[in-house]
């Protein structure tokens, strides 16, 4: 586990795939929500947040407030930032547990997704393919909420799937991306130069 102030974790984190998803890695594996959400928005500082905007295809003001660490951020927006970030999220059975259920590979294959639309609709196949009532019970939450939730249309918040990882005894685990994604390049800082144009 990355260990020390928030300082030398951001320089430590600051543009290293390897690092990011050792650091977050270690805050989701207890599923804990305040965790993840510190995680994000230390990993979140410590780059560029222009550049990360744009590589998460969101505003800057929007990526601020999303991963502030006051809020409780939508699975999509957690999905694209790791993607800007060039890591993956995938889903692996909780510490402890030798084999793997059938419900941690069902839950790797829609994390595999690219687009975080598909891996929404997956994670809601996944959840009805569940006794709803039962899930609705150990989740503490009624059972209209896990429809309204794991529908598949909305966009679940994270407190809600690190719940239902939880209950399924399973937690999100961030690898490097295994083929470095292509960026546009960074902006020049300062004045572009003046061009001396010649007449003829």
């Amino acid at each position: 586990m990355l260990a020390g102030n928030e300082e030398d974790i951001a320089n430590l984190v600051r543009d290293n795939p390897a690092a990011i998803a050792i650091y977050l890695s270690d805050n989701f594996e207890e599923n804990e929500i305040l965790k993840a959400k510190t995680a994000l928005s230390l990993v979140t500082r410590a780059h560029n947040v222009q550049i990360l905007a744009r590589d998460a295809g969101l505003r800057r003001d929007t990526l601020y407030r999303t991963f502030g660490g006051r809020i409780d951020p939508q699975l999509s927006r957690v999905l694209r930032l790791l993607e800007a970030l060039n890591v993956k999220a995938r889903v692996t059975p909780a510490s402890g547990i030798a084999s793997p259920s059938a419900i941690a590979t069902r839950l790797s294959q829609a994390f595999a997704f690219d687009d975080p639309t598909d891996t929404i609709r997956e994670l809601s196949t996944v959840v009805k393919s569940q006794n709803v009532t039962s899930l609705a019970r150990e989740l503490g939450i009624m059972r209209t909420t896990v429809y309204k939730t794991f529908g598949g249309t909305v966009d679940p918040q994270l407190s809600r799937v690190l719940s239902l990882f939880e209950t399924f005894r399973v937690r999100l685990e961030v690898v490097p991306s295994t083929e470095p994604k292509v960026r546009p390049p960074r902006p020049k800082l300062g004045r572009p130069r003046k061009t001396l144009v010649e007449r003829p």
